[in-house]
């Protein structure tokens, strides 16, 4: 035994083991994963070594649940036997417990069980093949197939890892997710800093092994990344909610730390999301329109978290809160004895946000007497305190935020057609939540958890199916705010139990029907609206997607298909897989 490993014996395995009969180091290695460590044995070309907890052992494994002399690994060549030497708890190959003094053999990628450590065979990473990376296609075609395997099999679980890496120049991680994969393993790229890995037999301890070296051979290399264990029935039982999980790998942030779209999953939003960072470099105007609840503040703090800006004030305003007679004083300052009760000087809030950003909330609020004021701040860049007769110079960018349709009032002249231009320098339409439903749910579990962490609760509250399938058939008329305030409800109603309809306010999710679709007029239309019972919350996510982009196509499936972004076979498969009944094709 090496120095090393007599200083710290626990859960430690030998890195410089000395082999009975051995000639030289092979190509091939063991992989040693237990007790939240991972260590790599050369092996010889012909050789034995004795595994156990024994100090004289090979590869010592101080566990409680391995025994001194526990089993006997033997190389000869390309040829790999272990002996179990009669140990307390057995020795798990193929996860079949191995008879006691007889030799059984062990091919490359398979992997042994000796009590809480997992022990892979696998050639040495310098004599590794070149592995090819699956297209996100053909990457969720296997997993339909071991989907439908799994099925046939009444529901025998499989797992899939996925890996959010941050990129960084001249480090490509696809050798180095390679390196550490089994010969059957299934590597796909699902994302340009999103890969993932098909595990077709591997047991849930084997697939948590290989998601922690992972993570740490990246980090070895010199890349920040995070690995998400998914398991299929556990999380999701279709190709298309599982990659949806796997979508949601935890990502690093941007700089800066700004909100991003990772809770997001409709298109509408990542297309505006997508531009913020364009928009938000520069120093032009911002307009957010959209209805009240929508998340419009959420916006402009990330068009301020996202811009050079970023260090200095966020500054909202909100113009239908203050008094009329007050907003001129408090926008723009006033002198000592401007008028009565002005007994000192007051710096206006658009020159206390020097270097930030003035969120102007309800701007559409805004009194018409102070819009030609607003007007040429805009212009000039300089504020006029009032009882001032020298403007002063003020370093702030502005984004307007109102729930009305600006532009039509500016027609009709209720309210400045050249403030508003000023102002919609670049406009970001918000949708209502009933026009994003694959956001209802993404949102939901984020609330749960933050409401979770609030009240101290150790794991996130999970959301029941049923309860799901109520919040995405209502039309939240007061979006996200509603959505929030929804969930804060049935959090304290549950008492720290699952959210199931019970907690909900039925009475008020019963009363509004989603808008803008085509309600069912027949039997067999209302059938397509029924969702099977054993669907979790991404699944119903995906098929109501599937049932929006149908109504919109009028029943074309070739047209929904390229909606949704996938093959007309693979909408197919999905509506067979969540049982939703191929529509006929309907004029539109």
């Amino acid at each position: 035994m090496s120095d090393a490993n007599q200083s710290k014996p626990m859960s430690r395995a030998a890195s410089d083991s000395t082999f009975k009969s051995a000639p030289g180091i092979g190509g091939y290695e063991l992989l040693v994963t237990g007790d939240g460590g991972v260590w790599r044995i050369p092996l010889p070309q012909r050789g034995e070594l004795l595994i156990g907890r024994a100090p004289e052992a090979d590869v010592r494994l101080d566990g409680n649940s391995v025994s001194r002399r526990h089993a006997l690994f033997r190389a000869r060549d390309t040829n790999f036997t272990i002996e179990d030497l009669e140990s307390a708890n057995g020795t798990l190959v193929r996860g079949v417990p191995a008879p006691a003094h007889q030799e059984t053999s062990i091919a490359p990628g398979e992997s042994l069980t000796l009590g809480e450590f997992l022990l892979v065979l696998r050639p040495l990473r310098s004599l590794a093949t070149p592995r090819h990376v699956w297209s996100h296609e053909y990457f969720e075609a296997r997993i339909a197939e071991q989907c439908a395997r799994s099925r046939a099999e009444s529901g025998s679980p499989f797992y899939l890892v996925g890996i959010s890496v941050e990129p960084k120049p001249g480090v490509d991680p696809a050798p180095v997710i390679a390196s550490e994969l089994a010969a059957f393993d299934v590597l796909g790229r699902l994302a340009t800093d999103q890969w993932a890995v098909l595990l077709v037999d591997d047991s849930a301890h084997e697939a948590e092994a290989l998601a922690l070296r992972l993570q740490r051979a990246l980090a070895e290399s010199g890349v920040r990344a995070q690995a998400r264990l998914i398991g299929c029935p556990r999380d999701a039982t279709s190709a298309s909610a599982l990659v949806a999980c796997l979508s949601q790998t935890s990502s690093p942030l941007p700089e800066g730390g700004a909100p991003g779209p990772a809770l997001l999953r409709s298109p509408a939003m990542l297309a505006l999301y997508a531009q913020v960072d364009t928009v938000a470099r520069g120093e032009i105007n911002v307009l957010i329109l959209g209805e009240t609840g929508a998340g419009k503040d959420v916006l402009a703090r990330t068009v301020h978290e996202r811009s050079a800006r970023r260090q200095g004030p966020f500054l909202r305003l909100n113009c239908a809160a203050l008094a009329e007679q007050l907003l001129e004083s408090e926008l723009f300052g006033h002198e000592k004895g401007a008028f009565t009760g002005a007994v000192h000087n007051k710096v206006g809030l658009l020159q206390s946000a020097a270097g930030g950003t003035v969120f102007l909330d309800e701007i559409g609020e805004l009194p018409h007497r102070l819009q030609p004021k607003l007007l040429q701040v805009l212009d000039n860049r300089e504020v006029l305190s009032v009882g001032s007769v020298r403007p002063r110079p003020i370093d702030v960018r502005f984004v307007a935020a109102t729930n009305r349709d600006l532009q039509a009032e500016a027609l009709v002249g209720d309210f400045r057609s050249d403030l508003y231009y000023r102002l919609a320098g670049f406009t970001f339409v918000i949708p209502p939540l009933r026009e994003r439903r694959e956001d209802i749910l993404p949102l939901t579990l984020e609330f749960l958890r933050q409401l979770g962490e609030k009240q101290g609760v150790g794991a996130p509250l999970r959301l029941r199916d049923d309860a799901a399938v109520r919040l995405l058939d209502y039309a939240w008329p007061g979006n996200v705010r509603e959505l929030r305030n929804v969930i804060e409800r049935a959090v304290v109603l549950s008492e720290g139990r699952s959210i199931g309809p019970e907690h909900l306010p039925l009475d008020k999710l019963g009363q509004v029907v989603l808008v803008g679709r085509a309600k069912p007029t027949s039997r067999d239309d209302r059938d397509t609206e029924l969702p099977p019972p054993d669907l979790g919350p991404a699944e119903l996510v995906e098929r109501q997607r599937i049932l929006d982009a149908l109504s919109d196509c009028a029943g074309n499936q070739s047209q929904a298909a390229e909606l949704l972004g996938i093959s007309r076979s693979t909408l197919v498969n999905r509506l067979n897989t969540y049982r939703i009944r191929r529509p006929r094709k309907r004029p539109r």
